[in-house]
């Protein structure tokens, strides 16, 4: 940087490297102001731009490019500090280095689940993370609003703000997925909603996305269980039936899950349980057994479709219109 010791810049060229690529922005020098002579040269590389600040104001930005300094070629702080053709003197002033560069594949996440109401159900806990893509679009911006009087501004700091940001606006993004069975395939318009909330949050700190993915979005386990449960319920197409194959699977993964261990304390469960799912058969074929009816001197077996009584659950026929066992009359 042509720099010595003191911090002293004469007749040399200031640039700014990052070897590490993680920062934003970093002054020259360091510690202290810069001491800048007629033909102190700034050397903004590709990527790059330059920030001049006079006692704490901003004065003049450079973009790409070699700049001599001059009066002509600073304008704003030649004017500021009073400069006059042919000084001796040095200047005191901050020069900052911004990177123009894109922060590629950065994580953001949700540390605690995020509570939405959708339409059909209330207050699910969802869970999201994914990645975006940042750069520096206004670094004046971002010099009056975020660095203040440290010497070095780096991508984590920048981070956190964006994932302060996009956990706040999550929520409000949601609002485009119609129900949650939609939650999966509604990813992409998520990413975008959120992507445009997020950067109209971010306009004033100077900064902006390029481009924000979810790439998960999930509600709780237990809410996938429930869901996963509606699912086979709807394959199975009654839920008698489904309730009875649950069941079934119970006692199965009891018996084999036991091991061989407490057999004996488990054989009365496992007896009541199945006694239950007996009854609940029954019932089920009682339900569906037809009515018998008298024809002449025989009996004839008819199909009558019936229904249990809202009430006291007696069988009915469909067609009556008040239950024979307690009277309640039918819809």
């Amino acid at each position: 940087m042509g720099l010595n010791e003191q911090g002293m810049i004469f007749k040399a060229i200031i640039d700014f490297e990052d070897p590490s690529g993680v920062l934003v922005a970093g002054k020259v020098p360091a510690v202290g102001t810069a001491d800048l002579y007629s033909g102190t040269a700034i050397l903004v590389k590709a990527n790059q731009c330059a920030l001049m600040v006079y006692k704490g104001q901003i004065a003049d930005v450079l973009m790409q490019g070699l700049h001599e300094v001059k009066t002509g070629n600073l304008p704003i702080l030649t004017q500021l500090a009073n400069w006059r053709f042919g000084f001796d003197s040095p200047l005191r002033c901050e020069v900052w280095f911004f990177s123009g560069s894109i922060y590629a594949n950065r994580r953001w996440g949700t540390t605690q689940p995020v509570i939405y109401d959708f339409p059909d159900y209330r207050a699910v806990p969802i869970r999201a993370h994914g990645i975006f893509n940042l750069v520096v679009r206004d670094p004046s911006k971002v010099f009056m609003s975020l660095i203040g009087s440290r010497n070095s501004y780096d991508i984590t700091e920048l981070e956190n703000l964006v994932q302060a940001q996009v956990t706040e606006m999550l929520p409000k993004a949601l609002t485009v997925v119609s129900n949650l069975e939609e939650l999966n395939r509604s990813q992409s318009a998520v990413s975008q909603e959120l992507m445009g909330l997020v950067n109209k949050a971010l306009e004033q700190y100077g900064v902006g996305l390029v481009s924000l993915q979810v790439i998960s979005l999930v509600p709780s386990q237990e809410v996938l269980q429930a869901l996963d449960a509606k699912a086979s319920m709807n394959i199975i197409g009654n839920k008698q039936d489904y309730l009875l194959y649950k069941a079934a699977n119970s006692l199965l993964s009891d018996h084999t899950g036991a091991g061989g261990q407490g057999k004996g304390s488990s054989d009365s469960m496992q007896l009541m349980m199945g006694l239950m799912l007996g009854k609940s058969l029954l019932d089920a074929k009682e339900k569906e057994r037809p009515m018998i009816v008298s024809v002449g001197d025989g009996e004839e077996h008819v199909a009558i479709e019936t229904k249990p009584c809202p009430k006291c659950k007696k069988i009915v026929r469909s067609g009556d219109k008040f239950c024979a066992s307690c009277g309640t009359e039918l819809k």
